[in-house]
């Protein structure tokens, strides 16, 4: 290559360089701000994003007006119709498309506009602004990972599930997911809700059985109310029903393989999360297998699964659940079920 190429191909390197960047400038976002509300804006040119967190007690997002200044002549659509700043009404209760256009009609821009009340709900893929929020949780460690729990760890999700529920509700609780194998089904097989049920009572973990409801929205009733009234819960469901993962870095749905209708299991609901529309259940589910979080932490723990796929994975499987109070609270007169009238289903 010459000196004359060279120098060419140096000045074309420096006009793309010069004509990118002029490109960008031509649809920039300069300020954001929500009209007559309290919150922090961050803009990121280098992301085109804007995040906006709004203070705790807003939990109604749904018609804020923006306003904003923009790159000189450019306008900005949502969903094809153009935004007029201090005028044009907004839900930012989900995030949305901000499409920015340059002047000259043909440099476009999307921006991507999320609003939060929180510092973690966005981040772990349920969405922006939380409603309201439940959880019986503890102040020591009681998740438990069925792997490495023995020679039937495969199978091993109901001893996990119901030795973790007996951690909680007591506090010196000392026995392990093999001892509740050892106790029933010591040559293998999978665990089945009686099995739960005669171990609980065994250790003298208060429990009993309640119905669910045939509607997705009953079931949601019957989840909360329980949790809020002390009860933790274990659930039977097929894990078919719950959807797939999208997203490998947040903790929403199924991240393991369930490709099949009857994969029963046993999982434990402890808490729950209303974003937006969305019910989120808290789960801690013995599936781990070792895997991680971005932050370390086993992906079983603290997942949420979506209310309406946990109503199809109740009542496509056991429509029931076993409630579980913490020993010596006034919870723990349950009056739950007559055994002997409840089916038994299994899981794995």
């Amino acid at each position: 290559m010459n000196r004359r190429t060279v120098k060419m191909a140096v000045v074309s390197a420096l006009l793309l360089l010069v004509y990118s960047c002029s490109k960008n400038d031509e649809t920039e976002i300069l300020s954001y701000a929500i009209l007559n509300q309290t919150a922090e804006v961050e803009i990121s040119s280098s992301k085109s994003t804007v995040n906006i967190t709004f203070p705790e007690n807003v939990t109604d997002a749904g018609n804020f007006i923006p306003e904003f200044t923009l790159s000189d002549g450019a306008v900005a659509y949502v969903n094809n119709e153009i935004q007029k700043s201090g005028q044009s009404e907004h839900s930012f209760e989900n995030p949305f498309l901000f499409i920015v256009e340059a002047e000259n009609g043909k440099n476009v821009a999307e921006w991507t506009i999320s609003g939060t009340n929180n510092s973690y709900t966005l981040l772990w893929g349920l969405g922006g602004i939380l409603k309201e929020s439940y959880s019986n949780n503890r102040d020591y460690e009681w998740y438990l990972d069925q792997a490495n729990t023995g020679t039937y760890s495969s199978v091993n999700c109901g001893p996990t599930s119901t030795t973790m529920i007996a951690k909680w509700s007591l506090p010196s609780f000392s026995k392990t997911p093999e001892d509740a194998r050892a106790a029933y089904r010591p040559e293998g097989g999978w665990w089945y809700t009686s099995d739960i049920n005669n171990y609980l009572a065994d250790n003298s973990i208060p429990h009993g059985y309640i119905a669910l409801s045939t509607t997705a929205y009953g079931t949601e009733q019957v989840i909360t109310e329980a949790l809020e009234e002390g009860y933790n819960l274990i659930l039977c469901v097929d894990m078919y029903y719950v959807r797939n993962e999208l997203n490998s870095n947040q903790r929403v749905d199924k991240f393991y393989t369930a490709s099949t209708i009857g994969w029963g299991h046993f999982i434990v609901v402890k808490g729950y999360r209303r974003v937006g529309s969305q019910l989120y259940l808290e789960i801690y589910d013995p599936n781990s297998y070792s895997r991680k979080y971005s932050d370390n932490s086993l992906k079983g723990k603290d997942r949420y699964y979506r209310g309406e796929d946990i109503f199809l994975a109740t009542n496509n499987w056991w429509n029931y659940a076993i409630a579980v109070s913490e020993s010596g609270a006034k919870t723990a007169d349950i009056k739950g079920l007559d055994p002997a009238t409840v089916p038994s289903m299994w899981g794995r």
